[in-house]
């Protein structure tokens, strides 16, 4: 939390169960670098996962910083330390996220925004004079941005290997084209869990050979396996 949010609005919680998420991951990790050792050389092992150090761990360049560099993190908002322009903007319609953090991927960021002058003022033109001179570019190019929509500038900027994507709300990603083709939302008959709609739930962030581990039964109704859950407990 203490490097979420600005300045003036950290420290800020993330948007969802963070900790509870990277525990979650760290412990499959754990259980599939156990179950290789097991092959291996038939050793089996007690897995101790931790939501502290978990997270601790997903933090990178704001542990290594102090740790390696002896530099305290503090909020940035939407700006990238180590580069600019590498953040988020403002747009003629909705935010872009954009990194331009090489020196070609700049120049052409400045092309298609028709601000070639940057590429010779002593403000921008080098990539620590850009980090100096954050502010004085972000002004400049959300200026210019303001000629288009999040949607047209995040087409031209990827079309000349500039990094760029808007920010989109939860039902905008999961109707995306990208989700969709990816085959990341199952639907299923409610009425299997007693409801009269649909039922949708999200699957794990890969493939297998191509394939993606699907769902294969909606999340259960309500007290759906007390009777089974009970009968074991029972001595």
């Amino acid at each position: 939390m203490s490097v979420t949010g600005t300045p003036e609005t950290a420290p800020l919680r993330v948007g969802v169960p963070i900790c509870d998420s990277l525990g979650g991951l760290s412990a499959a990790f754990a259980i599939a670098a156990a179950l290789v050792r097991r092959q291996r050389d038939g050793r089996g092992c007690f897995l101790d996962v931790s939501l502290l150090e978990s997270t601790i761990s997903a933090l990178g360049w704001a542990v290594s910083n102090h740790l390696i560099a002896g530099k305290t993190p503090t909020p940035m908002g939407n700006e990238n330390v180590t580069a600019s322009p590498s953040g988020t903007f403002r747009t003629g319609d909705g935010l872009l996220n954009i990194a331009a953090n090489k020196a070609e991927q700049f120049e052409a960021l400045a092309k298609q925004v028709g601000r070639e002058d940057w590429l010779t003022d002593p403000r921008f033109a080098k990539r620590a004079d850009r980090l100096a001179n954050r502010a004085a570019l972000t002004q400049e190019l959300e200026a210019a941005l303001a000629a288009q929509s999040a949607a047209a500038w995040e087409e031209r900027l990827i079309a000349v290997g500039v990094p760029a994507g808007q920010v989109l709300s939860v039902p905008a990603i999961l109707t995306h084209p990208q989700t969709v083709g990816r085959a990341m939302v199952t639907e299923f008959d409610g009425a299997q869990i007693g409801l009269d709609r649909t039922v949708s739930t999200v699957r794990g962030g890969f493939c297998v050979d191509g394939e993606a581990p699907r769902p294969d039964r909606p999340p259960p109704r309500l007290d759906a396996h007390r009777a089974e859950i009970l009968a074991e407990l029972t001595p």
